[in-house]
């Protein structure tokens, strides 16, 4: 539910915050006020495309802000969770900034997301209606997924059997569409599959093996370094020289020792002195046996890199390094064992094909026949309410195609809602009936019949009053004022110019238009209980207001209030 709106620096609106209600919020005002700039705007925190254009001027940048809360839309939040969007008490506040730029910024509860993100989460916080928009109840896309909800939870559990149905279908379609390709190219395939197991194997690789080669070619190719300072470090520990090292420690100790055996201090650094005259006696040892060892081989040095060739070339062609060439040859061995079966297992793959295909006909065949009868009911519905809404004579046909060579995880039916809306003209698409009243009758239908079904709480009614008038009009407000009950749950924000349905309103808002420093400025103004009237009054007699309107908007709003007051009991005694 939307509960507060905010609005900077939009074409011309200069700062705007508006709290909605729960209920029916009435947006009213003269011809050109700019009542739907605010919805305009409310698309823009919504994910709709934003436009830099649309920048008040002198100014820098557009900012819009929404508060909702979505504590009782488990979809939503697990939405938010999806986004990595933080959710405390169970609000969600939306940002959108565009700058001169055209940069767009967004943000959730503070955190950065993308244009894609904010409109995931647009889509399920408000429906909007607009006067000359097909809206979404009348994209025929969407109609097969209308009366599958239409159908309630046994429509549910069958789309479930046959999404999985596809899915399996799909898969083993793929499997064997890879083993049906051309013989020549399968032939080809084995045969390079073959060499390149072959060629890997027969280098008989070992995991870390190159890593040893390239430190075994170091020595050698610097073996002459290696014996120059292994045999001088030698020589400086255990030379022949009296100046050596060892001997030097020698005759050190030999002090310390004596200085020792008088001052007892001493005593810890003559102990100290044959730690060290030890390991670096054991040094000398292993730098001998190194020198022993080392001997130069040409051919050694030859045989490494060609093994280092070998295994560089090979990674080159299958992989990074020897653990990926390893694994592609797990791969390619699979792949080279499955061709060689592959009669075998295309056959496999054809019975199991035959009998999932079997299944999902037969399930298919049952969302049929429930679908066939769910349209049943769902025609006369609808033709009861486009009665109530002074639309006797037309005609609802809901055409269902079925096809049992479609696959989809659907089913195989397409759906299209058709209508006429008078007598002798054939049913035809929902998007085609001709005049604005007519559509905003039919899409107030659909929203009395379906109710909470397609789980968007708040809506919005851009000025899709047009063309209805009288009697039809006290229909629609009722409709409308019916859809944001209590019992339904939902919030309306609605712009009109009927006064039936400004009646109906738990919330009243009035733009205005002023001018100022060569500006102009759209303000919204929340109305009291006298204000409602007076606004009432302006639309029932134009321009001029008098006694006689004033008493008619009373009596308006007195009417709407018993009205109100009746649906809530009538509410009240079917919650309890």
């Amino acid at each position: 539910m939307l509960r507060n709106l905010v609005v900077k620096d939009y074409t011309l609106i200069d700062h705007l915050s508006i709290d909605f209600d729960k209920g029916l919020n009435v947006i009213t005002g003269e011809t050109g006020a700019g009542k739907s700039i605010v919805i305009d705007a409310l698309t823009l925190v919504l994910g709709n495309r934003g436009s830099k254009g649309n920048i008040r001027n002198g100014k820098n940048k557009i900012v819009v802000q929404g508060l909702f809360e979505i504590a009782e839309r488990p979809r939503l939040v697990n939405l938010c969770e999806e986004f990595g969007i933080p959710v405390e008490d169970g609000q969600l506040i939306l940002t959108r900034e565009v700058d001169l730029r055209g940069r767009n910024i967004c943000r959730a509860n503070g955190m950065m997301i993308t244009v894609t993100q904010l409109k995931a989460l647009g889509d399920e916080l408000i429906d909007i209606h607009g006067q000359h928009e097909h809206q979404s109840l009348f994209k025929k896309e969407n109609h097969r997924s209308l009366l599958d909800a239409f159908g309630g939870q046994e429509s549910a559990k069958l789309l479930d059997v046959v999404a999985d149905l596809a899915g399996q279908l799909r898969n083993l379609k793929n499997q064997i569409k890879a083993l049906e390709i051309n013989e020549r190219e399968l032939n080809r395939e084995k045969e390079t599959l073959a060499f390149e197991v072959q060629e890997i194997k027969a280098a008989h690789l070992a995991l870390g093996e190159d890593e040893r080669l390239e430190e075994e070619k170091a020595i050698l190719t610097n073996q002459e370094s290696l014996f120059e300072n292994a045999s001088q470090a030698y020589q400086i520990l255990q030379g022949h020289e009296k100046q050596s090292i060892l001997s030097q420690l020698g005759m050190l100790q030999g002090c310390i020792q004596e200085i020792a055996q008088i001052d007892k201090r001493f005593e810890k650094d003559s102990g100290m002195i044959d730690g060290f005259f030890s390991e670096l006696e054991s040094l000398s040892f292993s730098l001998r046996n190194y020198l022993d060892e080392l001997e130069y081989n040409k051919n050694d040095l030859d045989q490494i890199e060609e093994r280092l060739a070998t295994i560089e070339t090979l990674k080159r062609k299958y992989g990074f390094d020897i653990e990926e060439i390893f694994a592609y040859l797990s791969a390619i061995s699979e792949r080279l064992k499955n061709l060689g079966n592959r009669d075998e297992n295309l056959k496999n793959y054809q019975d199991q094909m035959r009998v999932l295909i079997k299944k999902y006909d037969e399930i298919g065949q049952k969302l049929y026949n429930k679908r066939s009868s769910d349209a049943s009911v769902l025609k006369k519905a609808l033709e009861k309410e486009l009665a109530d809404l002074a639309m006797e004579q037309a005609q609802v046909e809901i055409q269902i195609e079925h096809d049992k060579r479609r696959l989809s995880p659907r089913g195989q039916d397409q759906v299209e809602i058709l209508i006429s809306v008078n007598p002798g003209i054939a049913p035809k698409a929902l998007g085609k009936v001709a005049s604005g009243g007519e559509i905003s009758r039919i899409m107030l239908s659909l929203k009395s019949i379906f109710g909470r079904l397609d789980g968007i709480e708040t809506m919005v009614f851009d000025e899709i009053d047009t063309g209805i008038s009288g009697r039809t009009a006290q229909i629609v407000a009722e409709k409308i004022q019916h859809l944001s009950s209590v019992s339904l749950g939902r919030q309306i924000i609605c712009i009109t110019h009927l006064p039936q349905i400004a009646a109906m309103a738990d919330a009243h808002f009035r733009v205005e238009k002023t001018r100022a420093d060569d500006q102009v400025e759209v303000s919204f103004v929340a109305l009291n209980d006298s204000g409602k009237k007076e606004e009432l009054a302006r639309m029932l007699g134009g321009a001029e207001v008098t006694k006689k309107t004033m008493e008619h908007a009373a009596e308006m709003l007195e009417l709407s209030h018993k009205l109100k007051l009746e649906q809530k009991s009538k509410e009240d005694k079917i919650l309890h």
